[in-house]
């Protein structure tokens, strides 16, 4: 079975390379089952998913990705905490609210994103850094909470945003007007590319005041790229192979990994030019986001960026931009198959006389709520990760379960966010009156990570999203086509497949 799994994934290679690595990684993945074997029953009392004999659940692994693999996790009892063995990792999967909390609360010299670089590894942050060029994962202690204070300053601050919404408004009122352009209506082919793009193109206006449309998909085409490699296990897996052979550096990037990585750096250096040159043609006007976090980590307000702010506009190549393009989609998807929903809020934005930063953040409360139960029903980000670097215990378990390092911690917020347990009988509806009058806390969501630990840059996301729906319903009606629209369960929460859309202009 992984043989023939191997041979699909690798078979686009010469056939000497493909034998001699389908051999290697057999040999791997051999020694790693054999080493499982031996380790007896790791975690007393939880759950574990059986597997295969000998191999253990390395096939599932391979099969059917880490996604599935935690889906089925989940299933193993009512605890809230299940694992496999993987090889000889350990992949525990979390789904209780509060033990999940208790994770994320560990310090990093408890439990890091990363774990050992030089052997055999599953974090897919390590694939991340290996395309990224040592990014900011890696930062731990005084220096990440620095960074953290410097994006939440940016990014969360009602303050920052008030000075980014024009241009908020302006790029979200340009791609509205382009989904029809200058026809009564027209159909999208997918949705999902169209938000995606407007992030992308708001994403390099705010950042480096570039204002093309980005036309060209060359930014979402590498996002897409990196999404498919963090989140694959094989790239790992080959990854582990070569290092097992000395074939590479622990922690660099194998070959294909480094031509990724080239394609990035070529559009972060281009995102460079255009920054340079917009500073150039308007010198009086505020400095634009990457430039103003540079300045904040101590560089000039021109010249060259500060390593900080490098890393930054390395990652946001691939961060940010789906998980603004998915919350519009999903958001259309359920507004088609709640009309009721769609007439209140469409009242809700006929109320507001002038679309400004004070009426978007706080007179629409009905779309706020839309927007949270559709981030609880399709978070972006379905689960994070945090590898044990210390022995700890995790007292929140109904008794108290030994963590030990090298063990991969895996938190389910979407089982959390969907469980009959915490949100009753109806946890698979979409019910925007759930979150009238803000949110419950005494029921889990972590759609934005949850308290030191939560997304930096979440409320400048909301902000985009609300804005550019809130133009959007002013300007179309629309019919969402149904083929395509049940989740598909991956490193992000997608649809299936393309989601056509058919926009008809109002009168």
């Amino acid at each position: 079975m992984i043989a023939n799994l191997l041979q699909e994934r690798i078979g686009s290679l010469g056939p000497s390379v493909t034998v001699t690595a389908v051999f290697g990684i057999l040999v791997c993945l051999g020694l790693l089952a054999l080493t499982s074997t031996t380790s007896g029953n790791i975690l007393p009392g939880v759950p574990k998913l059986k597997g295969y004999p000998i191999l253990g659940a390395i096939p599932i692994y391979f099969r059917d990705g880490m996604a599935l693999m935690l889906e089925t996790l989940t299933s193993l009892g009512d605890e809230g905490i299940a694992y496999a063995q993987v090889g000889n990792k350990t992949l525990v999967s979390v789904h209780d609210p509060v033990m999940a909390k208790e994770v994320l609360a560990f310090t990093d010299k408890i439990a890091s994103r990363l774990g050992d670089p030089r052997v055999f590894s599953w974090s897919p942050f390590w694939t991340l850094i290996r395309l990224l060029d040592n990014n900011l994962f890696d930062d731990v202690g005084h220096e990440a909470m620095r960074q953290r204070g410097v994006f939440i300053k940016e990014f969360n601050n009602p303050l920052s945003n008030v000075g980014k919404f024009d241009g908020v408004m302006r790029v979200a009122a340009e791609h509205v007007r382009a989904l029809a352009g200058d026809t009564d209506s027209a159909e999208v082919p997918d949705i999902r590319h169209a938000a995606d793009n407007f992030a992308a193109t708001l994403w390099g206006d705010t950042l480096y005041g570039r204002s093309d449309a980005l036309t060209d998909g060359r930014v979402m085409e590498v996002a897409d790229e990196i999404l498919r490699r963090a989140g694959s296990p094989w790239p790992s897996a080959l990854y582990s192979f070569m290092l097992n052979f000395g074939l590479v550096e622990p922690g660099k990037p194998t070959p294909s990994e480094a031509k990724v990585r080239g394609e990035i750096e070529d559009l972060y250096e281009k995102n460079v030019q255009h920054l340079e040159e917009y500073e150039r043609n308007n010198p009086d006007s505020p400095m634009k986001t990457i430039r103003s976090l540079s300045v904040a980590d101590g560089g000039k307000r021109t010249g060259p960026l500060t390593r900080f702010a490098t890393q930054f506009a390395r990652l946001n190549v691939f961060g940010g931009h789906h998980s603004i393009g998915s919350n519009i989609t999903w958001t259309l998807i359920e507004l088609q198959k709640r009309p009721d929903v769609l007439t209140k809020l469409h009242a809700e934005i006929e109320s507001v006389d002038e679309m400004s930063f004070t009426s978007v953040t706080i007179k629409m409360p009905y779309l706020d709520a839309i927007i949270m139960e559709i981030n609880r029903l399709y978070p972006s980000v379905p689960a994070t990760l945090r590898v044990i670097e210390r022995e700890t215990r995790l007292m929140t378990a109904k008794e108290p379960v030994i963590l030990k390092p090298g063990m991969l911690i895996y938190l389910s917020y979407l089982h959390m966010h969907t469980s009959p347990k915490y949100w009753g009988p109806t946890a698979g509806d979409f019910d925007p009156d759930r979150f009238l009058g803000g949110l419950d806390k005494s029921k889990p969501f972590m759609a934005f990570g949850s308290g030191t630990r939560d997304c930096v840059g979440y409320k400048f996301a909301l902000l985009a999203v609300k804005v550019y729906l809130m133009i959007l319903l002013k300007t179309y009606t629309f019919k969402v086509e149904e083929n395509n629209c049940t989740p598909k369960l991956n490193t992000l929460l997608e649809t299936s497949g393309p989601v056509k859309v058919e926009f008809s202009k109002k009168a």
